[in-house]
């Protein structure tokens, strides 16, 4: 160990120098306060001895100096004073002395004095090491954090959360939401919204937002309902999540003509419907397990059928928001929650009120998970997006003549809807980009009449009355689980037309058939709840006719390049 001894005394400086000898440290002498801190830089010593009193400059301003010349290193510093000098120990200390000795010297006492301050030091070494460890360790993480922040928004802001219908409050925990919004359109022009609340929060929390972003954003896209799009995602959380982990969710689709929603809801607090006075309308509670946790066989598809008069409110929250509590450890709870709704005005902005009730009731609480607050406008003047908006650049391939025939029997009819298989099948053929919503809209509408009124032989106006669409729906299921004989064909063909192409699209179905004259084939003359889909259909495409009864539906769609 190397020892800077200053002392102007040269008995007292060779007495401290012997003793220092007799214990081995190595020894650099220094005669003032000068030399010795140009001494301390030159041969960076472990300890330094500095008396008081020198010629030239002080121990003081020495010592000082020296502590500015280590930046974070530390080398520990021991005054020599008198006995009695206490006024100048203190001041010493002030300047950044570490300890002292007094005169006249006890060579155990040095050697003891060394000795622990030697320790010290080496401790200081291994922490300020550690130290510099777990700051590169950091600066990797923030890096990696940097990149995974970037990746985890990218993903999930594939959507369309700025729609204007959309308003919401998020408050997450850490960096990362174990929450997550996420939005889009069908190909019909309805709207799909999903409020997710993944276990925890944080890093770990938001890892399955991904995958699950990714089957949403897919199958929404593609035209798949909602209640395929849950059970698809619970098989893809049950299968990449730890067992520990699933996903509390609600989500919803509103059609097109904003008549009516559909819930399903897994694991999250009441979805609230408000009417347009600011009522409660619906309340739909939780009614099934969260995704990633129940078996295929055990998935629960039904969703909730609420008819909307086209001016309603909606609000989902996660349970972070009810689960904030005071600092006498209440919760918020539903009931706040509730209370907060009921006491607004029909032209509060609701989401706005709930944070401040959220914030006003928790501001010395604890908030132990991540908040989100999603309010939805029904109104469609605050999205009037429709099909025939979103015009890509037209066909990216030459048209080629191609047909597709299927035929469903009742058993298949009951578990799967074939128009986003047979689209998206169509699209690996021949790309239609620009019209892809309008030919999903026109299928969809001619396989729904076929089964609903061919097979099924509802009546549309059911819908007509302020429990219609519930009791539609629920007639409808019960009709088409007891279905057992029956089918419905569906073909497509598509030749090249002149400078452009032509697609015939046929919907056959093996029912009684229906009156199909009786409906109105213009869609602005169209103003009841029902009925809209043929009319829509004759808007979209050159020609429709009906024929055997109303058990073929043929519809031509053309294009010119």
């Amino acid at each position: 160990m190397e020892i800077l001894v200053a002392e102007d005394s040269d008995l007292s400086r060779n007495v401290l120098v012997s003793i220092l000898k007799k214990y081995g440290y190595d020894v650099i002498e220094a005669i003032n306060g000068e030399e010795a801190v140009n001494l301390y830089v030159e041969h960076q010593p472990d300890i330094v001895l500095m008396d008081i009193m020198m010629p030239v400059m002080d121990g003081f301003i020495a010592t000082q100096k020296i502590k500015q010349e280590m930046g974070d290193k530390f080398v520990p510093v021991i005054i020599l004073t008198a006995v009695n000098d206490t006024d100048a120990l203190v001041k010493a200390i002030e300047y950044g002395a570490d300890d002292y000795l007094t005169k006249p010297y006890n060579s155990q006492a040095i050697h003891a004095k060394i000795m622990a301050l030697a320790r010290i030091r080496k401790l200081h070494d291994t922490i300020e090491s550690h130290r510099s460890i777990l700051e590169e360790h950091q600066m990797r993480m923030d890096a990696e954090l940097q990149i995974a922040e970037h990746i985890y928004n990218c993903v999930l802001n594939q959507g369309e959360k700025g729609l204007s219908l959309i308003k919401s409050f998020v408050k997450p925990v850490s960096l990362f939401n174990g929450d997550i919004i996420l939005s889009a359109h069908n190909p019909s022009g309805g709207i799909h919204i999903m409020l997710g609340d993944f276990t925890g929060h944080g890093l770990s929390a938001a890892i399955g937002a991904i995958p699950a972003s990714e089957v949403f954003y897919k199958m929404t896209g593609k035209g798949f309902a909602i209640s395929e799009i849950a059970y698809e995602l619970n098989e893809r959380l049950r299968h990449i999540l730890p067992v520990n982990m699933f996903c509390a969710a609600v989500i919803i689709e509103i059609n097109v003509e904003r008549s009516s929603l559909n819930v399903w809801n897994g694991g999250m607090p009441d979805l609230l419907v408000l009417d347009s006075n600011g009522d409660i309308k619906s309340q739909v509670a939780s009614s099934k397990s969260a995704l990633g946790i129940p078996a295929s066989e055990k998935f629960d598809r039904n969703v909730e059928i609420i008819s909307l008069d086209g001016d309603e409110r909606i609000f989902m929250c996660s349970d972070g928001l009810t689960d904030v509590r005071n600092k006498d450890e209440e919760k918020f709870g539903i009931l706040r929650y509730l209370e907060v709704i009921k006491s607004h005005s029909k032209h509060d902005v609701l989401v706005e009120r709930i944070k401040d009730a959220v914030y006003e009731f928790s501001a010395d609480g604890v908030r132990p998970d991540d908040i989100s607050l999603v309010e939805v406008s029904v109104n469609k003047s605050l999205d009037s997006w429709h099909a025939d908006e979103r015009v890509g650049d037209g066909i990216s391939t030459c048209p080629s003549s191609w047909t597709i025939s299927l035929h469903f029997e009742a058993d298949a009819l009951k578990t799967t809807n074939p128009i986003p298989l047979l689209l998206n099948f169509m699209m690996g053929i021949q790309s239609i980009e620009g019209h892809r919503e309008r030919i999903y809209t026109v299928l969809s509408e001619l396989f729904v009449n076929a089964l609903d009124h061919g097979l099924l032989s509802l009546d549309s106006s059911l819908k007509e009355s302020p429990t219609g669409f519930v009791e539609y729906y629920k007639e409808r299921d019960e009709r088409l689980s007891s279905l057992t004989e029956g089918g419905i064909d569906i073909i497509v063909s598509h030749v090249r037309n002149g400078e452009g192409w032509k697609m015939m699209l046929q919907v056959i179905d093996t029912g009684s058939g229906f009156d199909y004259e009786k409906f109105e084939t213009s869609l602005h003359k169209n103003k009841g709840l029902s009925g809209r889909g043929i009319p829509l259909v004759f808007s979209l495409c050159d020609s429709l006719s009906f024929s055997n009864e109303g058990r073929t539906a043929s519809a031509r769609y053309s294009c010119d390049l």
